[in-house]
């Protein structure tokens, strides 16, 4: 996507306005030192002679010759990047004049923060960067480093050692030190000697953790000793109040960047010690401790979210997700009994009404709100794989609602997905037939449900097509096979339907006929809905983009061949291309991986599948799909 604006503006004034008090930066181009500068000396010994050559020219900002003052600001005007380092430090110098000047050099100059060796994506993300405001400036840093390959990491380094935000350029830094790592050394070592590199010799504290996480790339480890060092360095300067721009929770984000990093190098003793040691940064506050929380559970360092809850016992005992979180480290532990003791806890905190006399009591609101805060923590219950307890959130809800009063609809809906995900195709028809009953008797109720999110062909459907799974997993393939095909009639826009049908009984040649006539419409369809978008996209004069619209295309193109029959190439092909307009989205690349495995690539099957797996660690089917690639890499190759 292109960042540039639709405006004629002066680059110059719309970047001086924002950055009074900024820097000079020159990134685009290196003047050198013409010809007192030797081509053929040492990269060190230039490096020296050119901090010295900065040095004399800012002292010479305080000449008592007019000309010579002129002289040598033109000169550090010219060098740009070579100059920010020491120009930086001059802000504070005796010499009041050189001061002066150097805070208007800084304050004042043109800036390109891009280099001709960027690639195109980099550049665009970093034209006129300087001109944009401090938000604008944070939501760019996390394009660059979410760029695959970790193309943005030159970019992130050279924003960590000139960006004249104090907070932005630990964002450049932190951005950075997050990215996920190579496995190869030698693309490590790599990545080290680029940050290296771009590092020079800045003062900034982000420059140091960069120095050090470039050391801990090449080592493969993660240096316990020095980390502590850079953190607790950041916290005496909390502690006594000298660095304004310094807080407790950027420090804690440090902490948990460090962490993270210790972690994934197996050193998780030092994990724990490191966040131990700052675990008092953490506020005593419901949002801070779930925060605090859900990291420390992504991280695998449990026992922090116990401590956590040793120290804040009064906060935890009335949030339900304060004590599932502390529930989800007693059974990482071991501790089922206790685990499932606090997850009983939890939920029965807020109960909903299980008689008619408690439900006059409350409002019609109260009611509704009250079940939605179940339902949400049943939500994200689910997405950290917890689906004992999801479940008890979402029944909670339809046990005790009465089947029309929302959110009950909704979460009936929800429950009923996660069953299928698990596979329990049964008590999916049981979830959803109270409902299509009541639908199906009231119109009004349908009415309403149809404005909202529901399609009433839908749920006939996933009825039917799930009573069919049911009927495959008690060995009745016979009895199944109408209510599939009754299910794809209902709604064939769901995909995976008709790719059941495919695999359900490769036996009965005239089955298999059937399914592959329609099969081959199915993918004509998916083709020609591609093509659509494409010249939507491409008509002249058109400026909304669609490309979510055509990843989701190609993405069920190639989800329905590699899950059946087809050009697997092609297939292959969209789906590389759906992650090009939306990189590292799980869902696509759980359908990359498919595709690999479809064209015999078993390697990069498995490799890709687990890149989704890290991205949605709890997805049943993601999991399923992964042990199956797992199975078969097992298996010895030809």
């Amino acid at each position: 996507m292109s960042f540039r604006p639709n405006c004629s503006q002066s680059w110059f004034s719309a970047w001086v306005a924002p950055l009074v008090g900024a820097i000079l930066i020159a990134i685009s181009s290196s003047f050198g030192f013409g010809e007192e500068s030797n081509a053929d000396s040492e990269p060190l010994k230039e490096v020296s002679d050119q901090q010295t050559r900065v040095s004399q020219l800012i002292e010479r900002l305080g000449s008592e010759s007019y000309a010579t003052r002129m002289r040598a600001r033109e000169s550090l005007q010219r060098l740009g990047l070579e100059a920010f380092d020491e120009l930086h430090l001059a802000l504070y110098h005796d010499d009041s004049e050189i001061a002066m000047t150097a805070r208007h050099l800084v304050s004042s100059l043109s800036v390109s923060w891009s280099k001709e060796t960027d690639i195109e994506e980099v550049r665009e993300v970093l034209y006129e960067y300087g001109a944009q405001s401090e938000d604008e400036r944070r939501s760019r840093i996390s394009i660059l480093a979410d760029l695959p390959e970790r193309a943005g990491l030159a970019a992130l380094v050279r924003l960590t050692r000139f960006e004249p935000s104090l907070a932005l350029n630990r964002v450049a830094a932190l951005s950075l030190m997050r990215q996920a790592t190579s496995d190869d050394d030698a693309v490590r070592r790599q990545n080290a000697e680029e940050i290296q590199r771009g590092l020079g010799e800045g003062g900034r504290a982000p420059v140091a953790w960069l120095a050090a996480y470039a050391d801990d790339l090449v080592s493969h480890s993660y240096d316990a000793s020095r980390w502590r060092k850079l953190v607790n360095e950041q916290r005496r300067q909390v502690d006594t109040g000298s660095v304004l721009s310094v807080s407790g929770a950027s420090v804690l984000e440090l902490v948990r960047v460090c962490a993270n990093y210790a972690w994934l190098q197996h050193q998780a003793d030092d994990a724990f010690q490191l966040v131990s040691e700052n675990l008092d940064l953490v506020q005593p506050t419901t949002r801070d401790l779930s925060e605090a929380c859900g990291w420390a559970i992504k991280t695998g360092l449990y026992s922090i979210v116990l401590e956590l809850q040793k120290r804040h016992a009064s906060i935890f005992e009335g949030q339900p997700m304060l004590l599932y979180s502390a529930a989800e480290a007693h059974r990482a532990s071991g501790s089922d009994d206790q685990a499932n003791q606090l997850a009983n806890k939890s939920l029965a905190i807020r109960p909903l009404p299980s008689s008619e006399k408690e439900r006059e009591a409350m409002s019609p609101n109260e009611l509704a709100e009250t079940a939605q805060a179940h339902r949400e923590i049943a939500q994200e219950l689910q997405s950290r794989g917890l689906f004992d307890w999801a479940e008890s959130e979402y029944r909670l809800i339809i046990d005790n609602l009465d089947i029309v009063m929302p959110p009950s609809p909704r979460t009936r809906e929800l429950l009923a997905r996660m069953l299928a995900e698990l596979q329990r195709h049964q008590e999916v028809v049981d979830v959803l037939s109270p409902l299509l009953e009541r639908l199906e008797n009231d119109d009004q109720f349908k009415s309403e449900l149809n404005t909202g999110r529901f399609t009433y062909d839908s749920m006939r459907s996933d009825i039917q097509w799930h009573a069919a799974l049911a009927k495959v997993d008690a060995g009745e393939i016979a009895e199944a096979k109408p209510l599939i095909q009754k299910a794809f009639r209902l709604y064939p826009d769901n995909i995976d339907i008709l790719i059941a049908m495919y695999h359900l009984d490769p036996n009965d040649d005239e089955w298999v006929k059937m399914v592959e006539t329609q099969l081959e419409q199915s993918v004509r369809n998916a083709q020609q809905t591609i093509d659509n978008i494409e010249t939507l996209m491409n008509r002249p004069g058109r400026i909304i983009r669609s490309d979510s619209a055509l990843a989701g295309a190609l993405n069920s193109y190639a989800w329905l061949v590699g899950n059946t029959k087809g050009d697997y190439e092609r297939a292959l092909r969209y789906s590389q291309r759906s992650l090009e307009l939306i990189p590292n989205d799980p869902e696509l690349l759980d359908t990359l991986a498919r595709c690999h495995y479809a064209v015999g690539d078993y390697p990069n099957a498995l490799s890709t599948q687990l890149k989704a797996v890290r991205l949605m660690p709890h997805s049943p089917q993601m999991l399923r799909q992964l042990d199956l690639f797992e199975k078969k890499n097992a298996e010895p190759q030809p």
